[in-house]
């Protein structure tokens, strides 16, 4: 078996380089430094350890990985990769490192639906100034965030500390976060959305979140309610979503997933009325603190692994999560 880790991320520097070293060392480990963009599956049969990304195709073959943990938190695309999905591979993610950057795009783009900034952007481009007309505050609001998991528990409390009532959509209910004043089961969906300001989504991709919000869910929702989906496009029926907001059935949409990605330029949703798009940036790894953490974390797994003991963050391939 052989006792290296190949990494394969794309913000590396000299300090994440050298924590990256010195925990292999301490754990007994060579570490190998890839091109993320060009890793050979000879490479990659080095290892034992892969901490980064690579193509399904060289994962499944690789000859001697026994684990993989994946630089990023939405992990679906591994899953069915016949050697992690059996087993032989384990699989862990970055879950822990998203949270605080996508929180705060989340608290970014609502503030700025909530404030009319595109109006008032635009009327900047045409060198306006007058007032649009009222506007909208997270005080007093009711939101509901779908999927409180780290992405969804960080948004929760930033909004609860701004003065929102929040209530939280989870598969298991027993457990309720400080941050939520109220948890619904996924088949209380309806419940849970019905009179909210504000419905975000925070979710992976299922086979049980796929269209998870679909005309009956937006039919049900107040017709001035923002949606904010930052989890996957598949969670949302888009063509259901395009004609509530150009009929004013819903007030707003911020979203920073979609289907497909990219956006074709001809795709109705560019035009949809009161609505941000983001091309899925509000994960990646622009900020240097998200990058920071992930480097914490697998450093923090490592040395679980050398020890022999459970991984933080390993991915049941039937959940996805």
């Amino acid at each position: 078996m052989s006792s290296i880790i190949g990494v394969c991320i794309p913000f590396l520097n000299e300090a994440r380089k050298d924590k990256l070293f010195n925990t292999a060392k301490e754990c007994g480990f060579e570490i190998n430094f890839f091109d993320y963009e060009n890793v050979t599956q000879d490479e990659i049969d080095r290892c034992e350890v892969l901490f980064g990304m690579a193509s399904r195709k060289l994962v499944n073959n690789a000859k001697n990985l026994k684990w993989m943990q994946a630089s990023f938190a939405g992990v679906d695309k591994y899953v069915n990769v016949e050697n992690i999905n059996n087993g032989n591979i384990l699989l862990t993610n970055s879950t822990g490192a998203y949270g605080i950057t996508i929180s705060e795009h989340m608290v970014t783009v609502l503030l700025m639906l909530m404030r009319r900034m595109p109006e008032y952007y635009e009327m900047q481009q045409n060198r306006g100034w007058k007032m649009v007309g009222d506007i909208r505050s997270i005080m007093n609001s009711t939101i509901t965030v779908i999927g409180v998991g780290d992405i969804g528990q960080n948004f929760a409390k930033r909004v609860k500390a701004m003065g929102a009532t929040v209530r939280g959509v989870r598969r298991n209910t027993s457990i309720k976060p400080d941050c939520v004043d109220e948890i619904f089961s996924n088949d209380r969906l309806l419940d849970a959305i019905d009179g909210a300001d504000v419905v975000a989504l925070c979710l992976p991709e299922t086979d049980e979140t796929k269209l998870i919000i679909g005309s009956k869910e937006l039919e049900k929702m107040k017709n001035d309610v923002i949606v904010i989906n930052v989890g996957r496009g598949t969670a949302i029926d888009q063509d259901a979503l395009i004609e509530a907001l150009n009929n004013d059935k819903i007030g707003g949409a911020a979203l920073d997933v979609v289907v497909p990605e990219p956006l074709p330029i001809d795709h109705p949703l560019w035009s949809c009325k009161n609505t941000i798009i983001t091309p899925h940036v509000s994960g990646n790894t622009s900020l240097p603190l998200t990058n920071d953490i992930v480097v914490d974390i697998f450093c923090e797994n490592l040395v679980r692994y050398a020890k022999k003991e459970k991984l933080h963050n390993l991915i049941d391939c039937k959940k996805v999560y």
